[in-house]
């Protein structure tokens, strides 16, 4: 098993999903109900699905040789455990074939579930590349690959917001945490970042920058060959002097709290999610780092003339409260007395 790479099991996996298919596509479909119908959509769906991220994350780690090859041993572990899943989930299906009757419609949410852990399996695995790639780097001040994709978006010029909340839909999930609060958890890096007492998501910021004309081009992609410090630059390019993006300067939305049905001012979530850091070892929650802190340069006396250096954030923030409280307190802008604010 040494010669076992994210490419191999991967093709593993689809073969499984392949048989799957084969199996009820070749099925007597006479007595077919529409459970039957649905669990071949979603066995579906999931290869078409595992096929999209084999062929688009490679681009974010330098390639399909780096993807294809890696070896990593969290990753291996993760799509083996994935391998035997699969094998016996269709293994469900020719016994189903083999005795007749009404399929179990208990099955698909299983391959649900199943398509779910093999895309977050997929982006941990570009994860753990891309943190690999980028040893050189101090890791505190390093943002997690899935935000990454999110930063580079806010950087395009006038950023549309359905651009922010599509870009955050790709790298992770809001669930409803504990009683009061929303989770976002990262498919990358399985970090959560919790907004608390929050009865939704708005999908909106309060100030909300004009939409994008449709001739303006996105930023290219930010891969591995990114370096962090060229990322945090702005669109005007050089060193930081030029005017903040309006996507990170607004960074107020208006939320509603849960326990009394209060207006809120929280951190607009795409704002967060696109600054977070993968946890500590250990650890279950994301830091964040602070996108105006990023554009911050101070000068130092050096050799012959003064020097610009880029100010260092180290760990970020531990929390989305503590994010915002910086926000507040040290980048403060004037919140608008209107909202016209929707909910995710």
């Amino acid at each position: 098993m040494s010669h076992e790479t994210v490419g191999s099991l991967l093709a593993v996996i689809a073969n499984s999903l392949n048989d799957g298919l084969r199996i009820l596509m070749f099925a007597d479909k006479r007595a077919w109900g529409s459970d039957e119908f649905e669990q071949l959509r979603l066995l579906e769906e999931t290869l078409d699905e595992a096929k999209k991220d084999f062929q688009e994350l490679p681009a974010l780690v330098n390639g399909k040789f780096y993807y294809e090859n890696d070896r990593i041993d969290e990753t291996l572990e993760d799509l083996r455990i994935l391998c035997t899943r699969f094998e016996l989930h269709v293994q469900t299906f020719r016994d189903w074939v083999r005795h007749g009757g009404p399929i179990d419609p208990s099955w698909a949410h299983e391959t649900t579930v199943l398509r779910r852990e093999l895309h977050r399996a997929q982006c941990r695995a570009a994860r753990r590349i891309f943190s690999a790639q980028q040893i050189e780097t101090s890791a505190e001040s390093v943002r997690c690959l899935g935000a990454l994709q999110v930063y580079r978006v806010q950087k395009g010029r006038d950023v549309r917001v359905e651009d922010e909340r599509a870009a955050c839909a790709q790298m992770g999930h809001f669930e409803r945490y504990a009683d009061r609060d929303i989770a976002f958890v990262c498919d990358f890096c399985d970090g959560f970042l919790i907004w608390e007492d929050l009865r939704a998501v708005p999908t909106t910021r309060i100030n909300q920058p004009p939409p994008r004309s449709s001739n303006d081009d996105l930023p290219a992609p930010v891969t591995s060959t990114t370096r962090v410090s060229d990322t945090s630059r702005n669109n005007n390019g050089d060193d930081g002097d030029s005017e903040i993006n309006p996507a990170t300067a607004n960074w107020q939305a208006r939320g509603i709290a849960l326990s009394n049905g209060e207006q809120k001012t929280i951190v607009f979530a795409p704002v967060a999610v696109a600054n977070h850091v993968p946890p500590e070892i250990g650890e279950w929650q994301s830091r964040i780092l602070c996108p105006h802190c990023d554009e911050y340069y101070y000068e130092e006396q050096g050799e012959d003339d003064m020097e610009r250096i880029r100010y260092t954030q180290g760990r970020g923030f531990e929390s989305v409260a503590a994010f915002q409280e910086h926000l507040e307190w040290s980048h403060a802008s004037m919140v608008p007395s209107a909202s016209n604010c929707g909910v995710m």
